[in-house]
């Protein structure tokens, strides 16, 4: 019997803030979009609906604190030169994209390069966030509230592979999570549930009276563009009958989030001030570092006017003058790095617009790029998630981009995937239909056919008097397929009579590859099969089966003659 939750919690472990939210299952039946998130506070008083994704442990290697907290202890360690074996972890899930090489022993390096185990980091970064929710939920929605009623849900790029996918989910159960209570949701498709429901909320609850435009209508087809700080993540969704969502062209993306134009910033800053200068900053005035990064985070997102001004801490000033021996005023003026109208009054730098606007050059034109590669003329609309498409600038830049599409960015676009995630957790079934990213195979020993296979996988089987080819790739679905959610693709095969286990191993490649030795193919797991005690049957069939179309596949492997079967043993990970 599938789990039913009384609530839905969701995770949102983003590269640069994270969060969370969750809805009672009476208040979804009654008013879907009324989900608890937190407030987190940071120094200076500053209320964010998410926090740094900021790990600290004291010397001893054991967790500190998260968030705000990380980032002020850390502050003051530095400041008073106390820091010394304190381990400051942020920007950390950017391990997880494109990583070939991810495996549970995989290490990071902190701030200052010490390496710890990756997955444990992970897994206290989750730990400290279910911790808050429960306590947030037992407050201010059920005092007597239990985990087994929870349903937990954590949001993941749909960019991300298996292996990566899998890290979350141990690091996650490491965490106190139980992995039955656990469904990965991929983040541009619960941004489209939120999105939908948002739009049709309002539709209902227009105050003037007037139609608002039906946008999620049946046969609609968007682009959903979720632009995090660390990547950005897209795909092609329709909606079909019942309202679910069918994808149309598979998830793309890279890593060109918010954290290229803060890159891009601090090569200003460095252009100004020097590398040695803003060094400085950070080992003797951390917090006015952070304060620094963080004054522009709120910038960057309403970029407007004709000049951006920016407050420059005090500290850095001074460090100028005492490292450079100049004034940082008669410097500017007399730099050739910077443009004109970049000037400083007091402690503040007046920035042109345009200037500003460089900044996010790197990160606009890589993600028009990956837009413009999925964009096709029955495209209704563009629809802008996540924390980096609240600037204004991005919203602008799109606009001119498709001036025929219709562009939408929702009230909460930085909360769209947390909140979509909860959505999500009470109803998956809303999801039809996914596009396959990769053609998945097995390795087989196929009859030798000359007109497909060369002899250099050739070998004789006596036992069949038959050749056969080694290494052969065996297709259970192909890239760009479009699949069903929880379809099921069976195929039998012989296990041979002297052979003392099978490994099934699965292959992925962005082709039809004829060998398991291409280029394009990557081994992504496998499955050992034991011989049975007897040895096997001269009859025995081994039946497969991978489950696709979900979030995450799995792969079952059937002894049909002895009735045993091997599940859920499926490795994606290194060890």
């Amino acid at each position: 019997m599938e789990f039913c939750p009384v609530i839905v919690a969701a995770l949102d472990f983003g590269t640069t803030y994270s969060g969370y939210a969750f809805q009672m299952r009476h208040d979804y039946e009654r008013d879907p979009l009324k989900i608890n998130t937190n407030s987190w506070i940071g120094s200076g008083k500053l209320m964010s609906q998410k926090a740094p994704s900021s790990v600290l442990l004291s010397p001893d290697k054991k967790f500190h604190s998260f968030g705000y907290d990380a980032e002020t202890k850390y502050s003051e360690l530095t400041e008073e030169n106390q820091h010394k074996g304190w381990l400051y972890f942020k920007h950390f899930k950017m391990l997880l994209h494109n990583n070939k090489t991810l495996g549970r022993s995989t290490l990071i390096k902190d701030i200052n390069g010490e390496m710890m185990p990756a997955k444990v980091i992970f897994s206290m970064a989750i730990r400290y966030l279910r911790k808050h929710l429960l306590d947030m939920a037992q407050k201010q929605v059920l005092s007597d509230v239990t985990e087994d009623l929870i349903g937990w849900v954590i949001t993941v790029p749909a960019i991300w592979d298996e292996g990566a996918k899998q890290f979350m989910r141990e690091a996650a159960q490491a965490a106190g999570i139980c992995t039955e209570h656990l469904k990965l949701a991929l983040e541009p498709e619960a941004a489209s549930l939120y999105c939908m429901k948002e739009h049709t909320v309002r539709e209902k609850e227009e105050p003037s009276g007037r139609q608002l435009t039906p946008l999620f209508k049946e046969g609609s087809k968007f682009v959903v563009v979720d632009m995090g700080g660390g990547t950005i993540d897209m795909t092609v969704h329709q909606i079909t009958a019942g309202q679910r969502i069918r994808e149309i062209r598979r998830a793309s993306g890279g890593a060109c989030g918010g954290t290229t134009v803060d890159n891009a910033f601090r090569t200003f800053l460095q252009n100004v001030f020097g590398n040695e200068v803003l060094e400085a900053l950070k080992k003797e005035s951390m917090t006015d570092y952070i304060d620094l990064f963080r004054d522009f985070e709120v910038k960057k997102r309403a970029l407007s006017g004709k000049k951006i001004v920016f407050h420059m801490p005090v500290a850095l000033v001074d460090l100028y003058q005492r490292m450079t021996g100049k004034k940082l005023i008669d410097s500017m003026s007399k730099s050739t790095k910077l443009p004109k109208d970049v000037t400083m009054k007091r402690d503040k730098i007046h920035i042109g617009f345009e200037v500003c606007a460089e900044f996010f050059n790197e990160a606009v034109q890589g993600t028009l790029s990956h837009v413009l590669d999925i964009m096709t003329d029955d495209i209704d609309m563009v629809v802008l998630v996540g924390g980096f498409s609240e600037s204004s600038l991005i919203q602008t830049q799109f606009q001119d981009m498709f001036p025929n599409k219709t562009v939408i960015c929702p009230k909460d676009a930085g909360l769209a995937v947390l909140k979509g995630a909860v959505l999500y957790g009470f109803d998956p079934s809303v999801i039809k239909s996914r596009v396959m990213k990769y053609t998945y195979g097995i390795e087989v020993n196929s009859i030798f056919d000359p007109k497909i296979h060369t002899p250099e996988y050739r070998f004789w089987s006596q036992g069949d008097n038959q050749w056969y080819c080694a290494k052969c790739f065996d297709a259970f679905v192909t890239a760009e397929e479009e699949v069903e959610d929880g379809s099921m693709v069976t195929k039998f095969y012989s296990p041979g009579n002297k052979q003392n286990q099978i490994e099934i191993t699965v292959y992925a490649s962005n082709q039809i590859p004829t060998y398991t030795t291409e280029l394009s193919c990557s081994q992504v797991g496998k499955i050992k099969v034991e011989r049975p005690a007897r040895g096997w049957n001269p009859q025995a069939s081994l039946q497969v089966d991978i489950l696709f179309g979900g979030t995450e596949f799995t792969v079952k492997v059937s002894d049909t003659s002895q009735g045993s079967s091997y599940v859920n043993k499926f490795d994606f990970l290194r060890s």
